[in-house]
């Protein structure tokens, strides 16, 4: 045999055992070829929907439970801009964090104590629409104040 032929047989006895390669991993789920829980999240993902959709009891309106969550949150956010407000050190930052927490809540309240994502998208447009109008106005006047 010559000594190509040997360094070739050494190769594959070292790296391949009959059709597979030495460095194959065993199968499992992740090997087909869209896994269950890829990404960042995991399975997280999957049981937070699943979680949402029984708290929200899926296709109709939320449970007590939810509302409460809902009012909780609320009440953090609204105690968050309250505290933002005696930071001085924030400056010029405490309008547009102020404007995120509001447009925060204003999609909370609107989406569900209004139950907004029950009806026609329409509705959320005109929602929305109105809220972007209004922080438009503030802007606009808070620039001719400047002036």
């Amino acid at each position: 045999m010559s000594l190509i032929k040997k360094i070739k047989q050494i190769w594959i006895n070292t790296m391949f055992h009959g059709t597979k390669t030495y460095f194959d991993l065993p199968k499992n789920e992740y090997d087909i070829p869209n896994p269950q829980h890829e990404g960042p999240f995991g399975s997280s993902l999957s049981k937070s929907i699943s979680l949402f959709k029984k708290l929200t009891r899926s296709g109709g309106h939320g449970s007590p439970a939810f509302y409460l969550i809902i009012g909780v949150i609320l009440s953090i956010l609204t105690y968050i801009e309250f505290a933002i407000f005696y930071v001085e050190s924030l400056g010029v930052l405490m309008v547009p964090i102020l404007i995120i927490l509001s447009l925060g809540k204003f999609i909370l309240v609107v989406a569900f104590f209004m139950h907004l994502r029950f009806d026609n998208k329409l509705l959320t447009y005109i929602f929305f629409s109105g809220f972007v109008l209004a922080i438009l106005i503030f802007l606009i006047l808070m620039i001719l104040q400047a002036f």
